[in-house]
């Protein structure tokens, strides 16, 4: 991994700023990284800029964001374009699919593009990146920035370790999922820097309506395949991270090996979670119908479709998968 942070580091230091870009509807792990590598690159004598979430955020990653905030860290969001030039560096970090990023359109007037992303690769990729790093044997993206703090050997502030912590947490279920030696050892570098654990027990508690809402789902469970349990939400709109946790939950049952979360993310776009337990690869059958991930951990957005012809599609998936 030491070339990927000899690549970034040579790469921040010869543009003259840098935009950084997570994925559209951005979690723990992408947007704490962007704040991460923000401050890492600012200690660099360079600015850096990142690119604000367009739809609203979850609840985990606004209360993190407002523990930054409140700890006096100041996040410099991009407010317009007029900060790019020949010698801007974009990087995008949590995803390698152009239709997956927060801003298409500052991809496109960006002319070096740098890409870190943990997920399975894909056939879809942002064919511009001057450099691409793709390894989804790591846990998250928190993982790889922190070997990355690890070998600049600096270290930040206490408030954006914490995010950082709860972020790897959020995408490995608790450490259930997509865990290896290196990702202990990645979360216990950043307790060693810092990191407040009550502080990010308070970021990830979710309130008893939420919870008792999430747990509800999966009374509309059912099993499309002897232990593969899927949830059809209701018509309403839901988070990214409602269906995270609802295929999180089915998958501590018994009696399930892969579970499935199908619910409405926008009014023309359905969202799936998947998640498994290893011996089957739900980023195989997430990338047959669009989407893509870890074998354990996946998702896919599916526009102008409804909730059972994307239920449909699965079935049809798992049977070709």
């Amino acid at each position: 991994m030491n070339y990927l942070f000899e690549k970034l580091s040579d790469n921040i230091k010869s543009h003259s700023n840098i935009v950084l870009m997570t994925h559209k509807r951005p979690d723990l792990d992408g947007m704490s990284c962007c704040i991460a590598l923000a401050k890492i690159i600012e200690s660099m004598k360079k600015p850096a800029y990142i690119v604000p979430p367009k739809e609203q955020v979850n609840v985990s990653l606004e209360k993190g964001m407002k523990a930054v905030v409140d700890a006096g860290v100041k996040i410099n969001f991009m407010e317009d374009s007029k900060i790019i030039n020949e010698n801007t560096l974009l990087i995008i970090l949590d995803t390698q699919k152009p239709e997956l990023v927060e801003d298409l359109n500052i991809v496109n007037q960006i002319k070096d593009v740098f890409v870190i992303d943990h997920h399975i690769n894909s056939s879809s990729h942002i064919e511009k990146a001057i450099f691409e790093y793709i390894n989804s044997n790591k846990s998250s993206i928190v993982e790889i920035i922190t070997n990355y703090l690890k070998y600049l050997g600096k270290t930040l502030d206490k408030s954006i370790i914490t995010i950082m912590l709860a972020g790897m947490e959020i995408d490995t279920n608790n450490y259930n999922l997509k865990t290896t030696e290196e990702t202990f050892k990645a979360s216990a570098y950043l307790a060693k820097m810092g990191a407040d654990i009550f502080l990010k027990q308070e970021i990830l508690k979710v309130s008893r309506e939420d919870f008792i809402r999430q747990h509800n789902y999966i009374k509309n469970s059912y099993y499309i395949k002897d232990k593969y349990l899927l949830c059809e939400m209701t018509d309403e709109i839901y988070d990214n991270v409602d269906l995270a946790i609802v295929a999180d939950e089915m998958l501590r049952l018994s009696d399930v090996e892969v579970s499935f979360a199908v619910g409405k993310i926008a009014e023309d776009v359905v969202g799936v979670s998947a998640r498994s337990m290893g011996k089957i690869s739900v980023g195989i059958i997430m990338s047959i119908i669009g989407g893509g991930g870890h074998i354990t951990d996946a998702a896919a957005q599916i526009k102008n479709k409804s909730i059972k012809e994307v239920v449909t599609m699965i079935k049809l998936a798992i049977k070709e998968g």
